[in-house]
């Protein structure tokens, strides 16, 4: 079979591609995840081998542009926007297969499907943990017990991956904040409410949407007016081993 229309998205390529392949069979690892539209970090591009899963029982497909895996029968699908896709939590445990993805990769992504449904949490850790000797196993219990549900973004999993390394409290992730006669003022990344002392991370939006960057002044002044220490962070704090240990240091002394 040929296709004329020439795709340019995941969705259109998944679609031409499923009509050559014969059933039983689901996207799965890499593709799963992009049909999930989790955080990667890579961005999909056209030349991407789309990765299928076939029963143990059934030959590999063996096509230019497909990566072929073997084990359907144990795992759960569903259809996801009409493509026949493994379940979100089956997905995240292969990826851990994938050795271009590491623990940090792994939590990201975990961290954001625990965040679109908090009931998912309890079902990625169990699965983490259940590895077994697959492969990747290892990899996937790591990350397993690194997830959390409230994180807003990959950097704010990064940053909350750095304080636990540096042996930080952890903190409440997107927190609500209420000032001292109970109204709401602000629901901020990180708090460490019994210190307060909050850190809120800057992605480039925040410095570029000149709205954004007015809020953000008049929410920092709003927060410290009621007590609160407020940090911002950028990914320079993050990625920086310098910036990084002052960062810590600075909150450690907080927090201690």
């Amino acid at each position: 079979m040929r296709s004329h229309r020439g795709a340019t998205t995941l969705d259109d390529l998944a679609a031409d591609l499923a009509l050559a392949l014969p059933p039983p069979w689901a996207w799965s690892h890499l593709t799963a995840a992009r049909l999930f539209r989790l955080p990667l970090p890579s961005e999909w591009t056209g030349a991407e081998p789309l990765h299928v899963l076939r029963p143990t029982e059934c030959a590999q497909v063996r096509r230019p542009g497909l990566v072929g895996h073997r084990g359907l029968e144990h795992r759960q699908t569903l259809t996801l926007r009409g493509h026949p896709t493994t379940t979100a939590v089956w997905t995240w445990s292969d990826l851990a297969s994938l050795p271009e993805l590491s623990v940090t990769d792994l939590v990201i992504a975990g961290d954001a499907l625990a965040t679109r449904d908090s009931a998912l949490l309890e079902q990625l850790v169990a699965m983490g943990r259940a590895g077994g000797s697959r492969r990747g196993s290892r990899k996937l219990r790591a990350a397993a017990e690194l997830l959390r549900s409230g994180s807003g973004s990959p950097m704010e999993t990064r940053a909350r991956l750095a304080f636990l390394a540096a042996g930080l409290p952890e903190p409440e992730l997107n927190a609500t904040v209420h000032g001292p006669d109970g109204h709401f003022l602000a629901r901020v990344d990180f708090l460490w409410r019994a210190a307060g002392v909050v850190v809120e991370y800057e992605g480039d939006q925040h410095r570029t949407d000149r709205r954004q960057w007015q809020n953000d002044i008049a929410r920092v002044r709003l927060l410290e007016e009621s007590g609160l220490r407020v940090i911002r962070v950028t990914s320079l704090d993050l990625f920086d081993a310098s910036r990084l240990r002052v960062l810590v240091a600075m909150l450690r002394g907080l927090l201690t």
